[in-house]
């Protein structure tokens, strides 16, 4: 009997020790309040171009005066003779040149060339290097001062603008927690939804805040849920959100985690 309440102590002790709540710690999360500007609106403006069409008249003579006119025209006859045919026929001679007659072109000789070339001789000078010196100096860098402080920052209220756009939350994969911790989001899902753990595939764990959620989308590529938060989710505590998805129907089933 002593042997069996030590075993019920002990099973009591483990499953206490099993289903006890794990340590967690508050992230405060904060918002940069985003800015806002303006467009300059482009104007238009219209402007008249000096164009202007002048009409003149003007007359001109299409018909001109015709003008006669009488010139004497008188036909001449001349008689020519040419006797160069004959004179030729005679032993006539057209051109003398007397540069290429016989006897009176001059003889040219050609000298002998040299045995040896002769040869000349030169000196070479040295090379020779001039240098110069440079006075010029290098002016000294011009050195500006500025003040370094950085200017005061702008705080504008912007809360409405913030919480109307929605908000990407990555969660937890459901394979990486604790079988203890597992096994007990899966009973509290099973019993809020009342479905058959068979039928249930949990696409993940998110924490996010228990009141102000106005609406939940969840992104299949990415694994996130899109959140639509209202003014009451400011300051709200987080709990731990269960999602998941019905194997037969594809519609979504959620939970919040106890404490």
């Amino acid at each position: 009997m002593i042997r069996l309440k030590e075993a019920f102590s002990d099973m009591a002790e483990t499953l206490r020790r099993v289903f006890q709540d794990p340590p967690s710690r508050g992230v405060p999360v904060a918002f940069p309040d985003p800015g806002q500007g303006s467009v300059v609106v482009l104007g238009v403006s219209a402007r008249e171009v000096p164009y202007r069409f002048v009409l003149s008249s003007k007359s001109s003579p299409l018909l001109p005066a015709p003008v006669l006119g009488t010139g004497q025209v008188l036909f001449q006859a001349a008689l020519l003779t040419e006797d160069s045919w004959n004179r030729w026929a005679s032993g006539a001679k057209a051109c003398e040149m007397p540069v290429f007659k016989v006897g009176g072109c001059a003889r040219v000789g050609v000298p002998p060339l040299p045995r040896s070339a002769p040869v000349r001789q030169a000196e070479i000078s040295s090379f020779r290097v001039s240098s110069r010196a440079l006075r010029n100096r290098f002016d000294a860098p011009s050195v500006r001062g500025g003040a370094p402080a950085f200017p005061s920052p702008a705080a504008r209220q912007a809360l409405n603008l913030v919480l109307g756009l929605p908000i990407a939350i990555s969660g937890q994969s459901f394979q990486s927690l604790p079988k203890a911790i597992g096994m007990r989001y899966t009973l509290q899902l099973v019993r809020a939804s009342g479905e058959n753990i068979r039928n249930l595939e949990i696409l993940g764990v998110y924490s996010i805040p228990k009141k102000g959620v106005k609406g939940l989308r969840h992104d299949p590529k990415t694994g996130r849920i899109l959140l639509d938060l209202g003014a009451e989710a400011s300051g709200a505590p987080r709990a731990p959100f269960i999602l998941a998805r019905k194997k037969d129907d594809r519609s979504y089933v959620s939970s919040f985690a106890e404490d």
